[in-house]
């Protein structure tokens, strides 16, 4: 019988790893916690990065990147995401967060109210009160089968001072992936109001069920107003390497960015571009793979959750391999993950910290073996009995 090699970790060999995730912790704590995955790196992005080393070539990254780079970002988003974008019109950056900040310097001005869809990825936030501007969070709602953008709330919360709307499609920490119906309720908001739209389309590769769409593929209006952010690192399990990519929709966007013609800017490292190229147009096979053995894991976990774990709740996320829990029926108060870390040994993310709507909630990272996945959830079963 052949093993899956996300079956052959080794826990020992996990806690030797220096990086944040088997480090943050003490020794007696299983970590999942932080969005990066337990499993081995497909040969073919370890061998261009051993070939790069071998050409003694570790020269300074651009943005514009090595050959092939914005070609493969353009098809991919093209041919899967249903946005075609020319190469020429690809940033290559060191980060998501990043980006993020880029977008709302370039394009706000300090004390402009930015929308966010809450509970979120927590650097939005940081990055929007970074920048010396307003962040207005709107919650989610629950619609019973998964959340959704409450519509009314966003139309609501627009002032003369609201500028921009960033959202996370698909969407960390909740899973959603939006149908094109959602995303062009969203994409009329923008246009009716004539913001900006930053749309942090990270996880897109991690789709599950449903199907992705980049909201700037809907029509060359809301493109225009559009800044995508995009990248391989979750998907191939690439964090650490540092390299993202911006796909203003338009030149003009371009322009206002600073990535003009004329303009020079260091990009990604090196090592990280060819893993980049190497991971977008050689590691679908290993990404299918690990995505068929993801949706393993989500699954077990809905079914532990619905039978052991009385008081806890959860939607199985359609996409990411991030599970927002709610444990607001299991009597552990606001701050679950700081209770179950005592009493579980198991790291999580606490819910508050994703802004409005987290509190009692916690963020669980299922991309890790079967095995340690399930040693995880028996230590929070037993701290709940």
């Amino acid at each position: 019988m052949t093993v899956h090699l996300c079956d052959t970790l080794d826990l020992d060999a996990l806690r030797s790893r220096t990086g944040a995730k088997w480090n943050y912790y003490p020794a007696d704590v299983l970590p999942l916690w932080v969005a990066e995955m337990d499993f081995p790196l497909a040969e073919p992005i370890k061998q261009a990065i051993r070939d790069r080393l071998d050409r003694d070539d570790l020269g300074y990254g651009t943005s514009t990147g090595i050959p092939g780079l914005r070609e493969a970002v353009a098809d991919r988003v093209a041919t899967r995401y249903g946005y075609r974008v020319a190469p020429e019109q690809v940033v290559g950056i060191d980060s998501t967060v990043h980006s993020m900040r880029v977008a709302i310097e370039t394009l706000t001005e300090p004390g402009d109210e930015i929308l966010i869809n809450t509970p979120l990825y927590p650097p939005f936030k940081a990055s929007i009160l970074g920048a010396g501007r307003v962040a207005v969070e709107v919650e989610m709602v629950d619609a019973g089968d998964g959340y959704r953008y409450d519509m009314a709330a966003l139309e609501a919360a627009v002032t003369p001072k609201t500028k921009m709307l960033m959202i996370c499609s698909p969407h960390n920490p909740l899973g959603r992936v939006f149908d094109e119906q959602e995303l062009g309720e969203i994409a009329a908001f923008v246009l009716r109001h004539d913001l900006l739209l930053v749309s942090d389309e990270l996880h897109a590769d991690l789709t599950f069920d449903g199907t992705q769409r980049a909201i700037a593929g809907l029509s060359s209006e809301i493109a225009e107003r559009t800044v995508t952010l995009y990248g391989p690192t979750k998907a191939f399990n690439l964090p650490g390497l540092q390299v993202s990519f911006i796909l203003p929709g338009s030149e003009e966007l371009k322009e206002r960015l600073g990535f003009g013609p004329g303009k020079h800017f260091g990009g990604p490292n090196v090592l990280a571009q060819e893993a980049a190229l190497a991971a977008l147009s050689q590691c679908d096979d290993w990404l299918n793979s690990v995505l068929g053995y993801l949706k393993g894991n989500r699954d077990m976990l809905a079914e532990f959750v619905e039978s052991e774990l009385p008081g806890v709740t959860m939607h199985p996320p359609a996409a990411t391999y991030l599970a927002w829990l709610d444990f607001r029926g299991a009597g552990l108060g606001d701050e679950p993950a700081k209770h179950l870390l005592e009493h579980a040994k198991v790291g999580l993310n606490e819910g508050s910290t994703f802004g409005r709507g987290g509190a009692g909630f916690v963020r669980l990272n299922f991309a890790t073996s079967s095995d340690i996945l399930r040693q995880g959830l028996d230590r929070i079963r037993d701290a709940l009995t």
